[in-house]
């Protein structure tokens, strides 16, 4: 079975944006601003978490132009925090405007932007998940009884936590599937995001990244932390953080919110006219 791992660039570092690209956070590009989809708890706008263009076989939206878009309620005090407050917009590519939507303020003014990372390539891995045991990532009490290599064949490595195709690698609470919202079928797994990314490279400052840049190293048996923090103030659209081992040659941006260490499971009904996406993260 394939599955496909996004490469990513850190906005930031990037020219101002001039045109549609699959990226994760920051503003959409040509959004219709009365499609910004409000939490139905809290009444908040909701927070934009991706914007990702039909690429088969990476993101196959079940036909040509299309574009999801996933947003969530990033109000802390929302009661949607965590177990609700998920959305998903397809859009046809001619409903598609140019320039970035400016997210509407809440009710104080304040607006919760994302960290912005572009996607600027996909890698091809083949999944060890053998066919007969695909079944298994759909059940929570047969996932519990598949060995560690199967079930995390790549252990709980957030670098192989973002990714699209195969099968859901679920977090260490198990399949947090809801059946009454998602059926498989007909839903399928299409993608999961990490809230944690890796961009290749040496880190950035702080300065040019818009957030606190932290390096760590092992020195006997003791973690060595240096943290950085920029000069100026950050964008909306700057990371959370930025992580880095001393030496490395990658880099971990923390560009969202889902709980601290939390993955987006996301799930598509490609049989529906117009495809229908849902989605949930958990911790």
């Amino acid at each position: 079975m394939r599955f496909y791992r996004p490469t990513f660039e850190l906005a930031a570092l990037q020219q101002p944006q001039d045109r549609l690209v699959s990226k994760l956070g920051g503003l959409p590009w040509g959004f219709p601003q009365a499609r910004w989809p409000a939490c139905p708890d809290c009444g908040y706008p909701m927070s934009m978490v991706a914007q990702l263009e039909h690429d088969p076989p990476m993101i196959d939206l079940g036909s040509t132009g299309g574009v999801l878009h996933l947003f969530f309620c990033a109000n802390l005090l929302c009661l949607s925090y965590g177990t609700g407050g998920c959305e998903a917009v397809i859009l046809r590519c001619e409903e598609i405007g140019h320039g970035l939507t400016q997210q509407p303020p809440d009710e104080d003014g304040s607006q919760s932007i994302n960290g912005e990372v572009w996607i600027a390539g996909w890698e091809p891995h083949d999944d060890p998940v053998p066919p007969e045991q695909v079944s298994s990532f759909y059940d929570d009490g047969d996932h519990m009884n598949l060995p560690d290599g199967i079930a995390q064949p790549f252990g709980f490595d957030s670098r192989w936590n973002t990714k699209a195709s195969g099968v859901p690698y679920w977090t260490g609470n198990g399949v947090t599937l809801d059946p009454s919202s998602i059926t498989l079928p007909p839903f399928e797994f299409l993608l999961q995001i990490h809230q944690m990314v890796y961009v290749d490279g040496a880190p950035p400052s702080p300065d040019l990244a818009g957030c606190t840049v932290s390096i760590y190293r092992e020195i006997a048996g003791e973690t060595e932390w240096q943290h950085h923090a920029p000069a100026k103030p950050t964008a909306a659209s700057s990371p959370m953080s930025i992580i880095a081992e001393y030496g490395a040659q990658s880099y971990g941006v923390d560009f969202v919110n889902f709980g601290s260490d939390g993955t987006a499971f996301v799930f598509i009904d490609r049989h529906s006219v117009p495809p229908v996406v849902r989605w949930h993260w958990s911790r």
